[in-house]
């Protein structure tokens, strides 16, 4: 039986600030592996990172990997995995596939002595996350998750304006994830153990909520019976969840939105304000910053939606080149899969579950 301990988060690390590698060091070489919608993106992101340097993609459809490859200027499409993995000019991996293939890929390509980034959720369960961090700490390698929006602008000002007090105390912490169906991926609506609405969606805000409050020490959460969206598992659920500084949480998701506002928020009540990130943008309450009780409108200019990415590829690159902290580390991947699987537990016990888990 392993007993997980609750990690210590550390303050928030503005990316600006991480130590930029030597003007002498040659960009860190990534080789990005499955071409589908969020490997284009990848794509798109790294291409302004001066850091790093896509060397080469892999999919099994080489046809699309050609295609992605071309439009974005990568000189190398390989004919394997395998012959990606021999290849020494590649440092770093990117992981870009269905969830229920994260270890096998991560575990092999940290074998070979590769570096890797990870998409979300970093493994479907906690054993697969065990094993995964396992083989990074034999390897010597970095493993590091894709938690996008801790790079993005709004939630970068987010933490920002907590550190500053702006808004006094939180006590109330809701997030909100409306989609609709055409968001759901083929391969999700199969029963190949990818998760549903809470580890393809909700982990989002997990990890965004656990970078701004700290750790999570209990989780409560139901889905509804009424399932609108065809795919294996839940399209729509709500969380609950006790931080360990006494904030409470709310998170409602869903898949299944048919009509009405497609979007993704995150809000704080505090004790002297109000702070919602949302598709409207950064919104503000707060009487010590305004001496007044209007809501205000936070500027924030992000050059388009994969600037989380982009900074985050610089952070990590960074990382990697100079053996710095990243903002986000595979225990903080750990973390948010834990979160969404004591909400499975939750749902299916109809209890509230203390984290740390025990698994067996």
């Amino acid at each position: 039986m392993l007993t997980r301990r609750q990690a210590t988060v550390p303050g928030p690390i503005p990316v600006h600030c991480t130590r930029l590698p030597r003007a002498d060091s040659p960009p860190l070489r990534v080789a990005l592996v499955g071409m589908g919608r969020i490997g284009r993106v990848h794509l798109q992101a790294l291409s302004a990172v001066k850091e790093a340097q896509v060397v080469g993609v892999y999919d099994l459809n080489t046809e699309l990997a050609r295609e992605r490859a071309e439009a974005a200027s990568v000189k190398r499409v390989f004919a394997s995995w395998q012959e990606l993995l021999k290849d020494p000019e590649v440092q770093c991996v990117g992981i870009l596939l269905p969830h229920d293939l994260h270890e096998q890929y991560v575990s092999e390509a940290l074998d070979a002595g590769k570096h890797v980034v990870c998409e979300k959720p970093l493994a479907p369960t906690l054993p697969e996350c065990d094993r995964m961090l396992a083989a990074a700490a034999r390897a010597g390698k970095k493993l590091l998750p894709v938690h996008n929006r801790v790079y993005s602008l709004g939630v970068e000002k987010m933490s920002e304006l907590l550190r500053q007090d702006a808004i006094g105390e939180v006590f109330l912490a809701q997030t909100t994830g409306f989609e609709a169906p055409p968001t759901v991926q083929t391969w999700l609506a199969t029963p190949r153990g990818g998760g549903g609405v809470l580890m393809s969606q909700a982990v989002h805000p997990m990890y965004v909520l656990r970078w701004l409050l700290g750790d999570v020490t209990r989780v409560s959460c139901l889905f509804g019976d009424r399932k609108v969206v065809d795919m294996t598992a839940e399209d729509h659920a709500v969380v609950l969840l006790k931080f360990a500084n006494g904030v409470a949480g709310e998170m409602t998701c869903t898949f299944g939105i048919a009509h009405g506002p497609l979007d993704h928020s995150i809000a704080f009540h505090a004790r002297d304000g109000y702070l919602e990130l949302s598709r409207k943008g950064l919104q503000i309450i707060a009487p010590r910053m305004y001496s007044d009780t209007e809501l205000h409108e936070i500027p924030l200019v992000e050059t388009d939606s994969t600037f989380g990415f982009t900074h985050l590829w610089e952070d990590y690159s960074r990382g990697i080149l100079n053996e710095a902290p990243t903002r986000q580390t595979a225990e903080d991947g750990m973390r948010a899969v834990e979160i969404v699987q004591a909400a499975y537990r939750s749902n299916a016990t109809g209890q509230t579950i203390n984290l740390p888990l025990e698994t067996h």
